[in-house]
């Protein structure tokens, strides 16, 4: 098993499927390298575009919860160590299953699935622990030969109060089988006539300039993010946006339609293909449901983001109406 410092940047284990397998039920626990803070959540904003008054004006967020809080976007943000202080190296990776001793050094996220729980206000200490869940066998896909790895975290505060749990699965796979992609399969969209409403459309450019403000608002300096040819060595177009660009951006837009007194309970993502520099991102969104006998009531809506090249994710948002966590009613 060894470590690669090669780039202070790309913190990877490597080794055998069978030391891998070892790591199964291994978990750890981080504190995060800061507080909540305005500054940060600015960033984050500008970055996609994010006008829910919670995050910017205090008075009104104060109102709901006591502070301003963290876009729910921001959970795997708070996490992220820093890449370099005067003490050394982070103990641990971002993301524990970069480990994981895998053959392959080369990685992608595949999904999410996130359930909110309680607020992440500006001032809050978090602590993460982090479970790896299970280390598939090798799998042959379209990026190369590899492992998926699953992880399960938990987010907590200062109090101890369960913040939010997120399932993340990841792709680790060896650079020299990369290959171009082809679009993988997806789960069928929904029927737009069975939707209870069609949301507008959103569309956004991706520049290189934003793909520089995502690894500055996201703490997260992955090659792939900003190295033209280390991405295009992955099989990408160029430089492509991160996952918690895409969970504030699907959020951006199912919170738009919900509106700054709903409170997004759960968010499952699937990224399908890299949105890269060049691009141009749309998004298809639709209300599928809302469920006017849950306690709170509860609206379920579906968001895909496309660009010019095709389906390169898709969301499913659960969003609480008219109760806030803490069960403060609010008025719709």
């Amino acid at each position: 098993m060894t470590v690669n410092y090669a780039d202070a940047l790309n913190y990877v284990v490597t080794g055998s499927h069978a030391e891998a397998q070892a790591w199964i039920g291994h978990e750890v626990t981080t504190e995060a390298p800061f507080p909540v803070n305005e500054a940060q959540i600015a960033y984050f904003c500008a970055l996609v575009e994010d006008a829910d008054e919670n995050h910017w004006d205090a008075d009104a967020a104060g109102r709901r919860y006591g502070a301003l809080i963290s876009p729910p976007g921001m959970l795997m943000v708070w996490a992220f160590p820093l890449p370099w202080n005067p003490w050394g190296r982070p103990e641990h990776a971002p993301i524990l299953a970069l480990d994981v001793p895998l053959p392959g050094t080369t990685l992608i996220n595949v999904s999410t699935d996130t359930r909110f729980l309680a607020p992440m206000r500006v001032g809050d200490r978090l602590t993460f622990s982090e479970r790896v869940e299970s280390v598939s066998a090798e799998k042959h896909t379209a990026l190369g030969v590899g492992h998926f790895v699953t992880t399960r975290s938990a987010c907590r505060n200062q109090e101890g109060t369960l913040v939010a749990t997120n399932d993340n699965v990841l792709f680790r796979y060896r650079a020299s089988d990369a290959k171009p992609p082809t679009r993988q399969a997806a789960p069928a969209a929904a029927d737009p006539a069975d939707a209870v409403e069609v949301l507008p459309e959103v569309r956004m450019p991706v520049t290189v300039t934003r793909c520089v403000l995502d690894a500055a608002a996201t703490r997260d300096f992955f090659r792939g993010h900003h190295d033209q040819a280390y991405a295009r060595e992955q099989g990408a177009r160029d430089v492509y946006l991160n996952t918690m660009f895409l969970h504030g951006f699907v959020d951006r837009v199912g919170k738009a339609w919900a509106g700054p007194d709903a409170w997004l309970a759960r968010r499952r993502l699937q990224m399908i293909a890299p949105v890269c520099a060049g691009d141009t991102l749309r998004t298809d969104g639709r209300v599928l449901s809302i469920d006017d006998t849950a306690q709170p009531r509860q609206a379920t809506l579906a968001i895909d983001c496309h660009t010019e090249h095709g389906l390169a994710a898709r969301s499913t948002l659960v969003f609480n109406l008219d109760q806030l966590p803490g069960h403060v009613t609010t008025s719709r």
